[in-house]
């Protein structure tokens, strides 16, 4: 039990309407033996006198503040502050399972794991559990692909890390990225990981619907940033399988194909011509490179091709 302790990270930034829920997930868990580390990066609501309470009442509770620095820095100065042999991170708008830790130890102790995750996550009220799971080991290149692609939602949580591999790697977050970080952790993390185990049971609750959230609200500057991160992967990983070009070329189109979307649907194309042309030439060059990829599905090709269309008829 002792030799199991979780280090829980939640980056803390404004989130006063869901940071109970969070924590009180947390404080339920079946797994006893963590400390739950949060990171007030320079809340200005009542979210720090939220946890403070909760700090009174568990001493498992640590509140770190300090002056606002950004998601990357938040985790990392978590990262520094850990003493677990494992790490988990939760963002402060979701929320877990009960069973979240149990399962996430189960994924590391089945095949002594430097790295592990769940491909499934809950993602709407009342959704059902799985009905059977499938824990199996994937090597680096599988991983990496499997994390590019449109099969696991993009981000740091979900998953669990051996700390003593992220240090011995200097494994950390780019402090230069504030969109797409996670999924540049988790890809160069994927690619230095000796051992990878992945399951399929849901355990976390990823919130669609908070609009504050850097993954729903519009920001050119986050979709940039978004773009860098991505270019970012391709140099940092040494992988280089096809399947890992396939998926990384429909990342590059999907995010395209989104961040056009975003654009029109603001209606800022004008604002953001150069952006948006960039961006719509992006997504026809990747779309054409896995056209014919037997590792992309039909229905994906179908989906990107439907989006270039307007581009060719004229109407976007």
């Amino acid at each position: 039990m002792l030799e199991k302790k979780v280090s829980i990270i939640v980056p803390l930034y404004n989130v006063e309407k869901y940071i109970a829920q969070c924590i009180e997930s947390i404080l339920n868990q079946h797994f006893k033996n963590f400390e739950l580390i949060i990171i007030n990066d320079g809340s200005s609501d009542s979210s720090v006198d939220i946890v403070q309470q909760y700090v009174k009442k568990d001493t498992r509770i640590i509140l770190i503040n300090q002056e606002n620095s950004g998601v990357s820095a938040t985790r990392n100065n978590g990262l520094r502050r850990a003493t677990g042999k494992y790490v988990v991170f939760i963002d402060a708008d979701d929320f877990v399972a009960p069973d979240f830790l149990d399962y996430m130890l189960e994924l590391s102790d089945q095949y002594d794991s430097d790295f592990c995750f769940s491909q499934n996550a809950f993602t709407k009220i009342d959704e059902e559990q799985i009905e059977s799971d499938d824990i199996h080991t994937l090597s680096s290149d599988q991983a990496i692909a499997l994390l590019l692609s449109p099969r696991v939602i993009v981000g740091c949580w979900n998953k669990i890390y051996r700390r003593s591999f992220l240090v011995e790697n200097d494994l950390h977050f780019s402090t230069s990225l504030f969109y797409g970080e996670g999924l540049n952790f988790i890809t160069r993390v994927a690619d230095k990981a000796n051992s990878i185990c992945v399951g399929d049971r849901k355990v976390y609750y990823y919130r669609r619907n908070n609009e504050t959230s850097a993954t729903t609200s519009f920001n050119i500057e986050k979709m940039r940033n978004g773009e860098t991160a991505l270019d970012r992967i391709r140099q940092e990983i040494d992988s280089d399988s096809q399947e890992i070009r396939d998926m990384f070329c429909l990342h590059k189109a999907l995010f395209s194909l989104g961040a056009i979307t975003r654009i029109l649907n603001n209606r800022v194309k004008k604002l953001y011509k150069s952006d948006y042309l960039r961006w719509r030439k992006m997504l026809r060059e990747n779309t054409r490179k896995i056209s014919f990829s037997k590792n992309v599905s039909i229905y994906r090709k179908v989906m990107l091709w439907g989006g270039i269309m307007p581009f060719f008829n004229g109407a976007a």
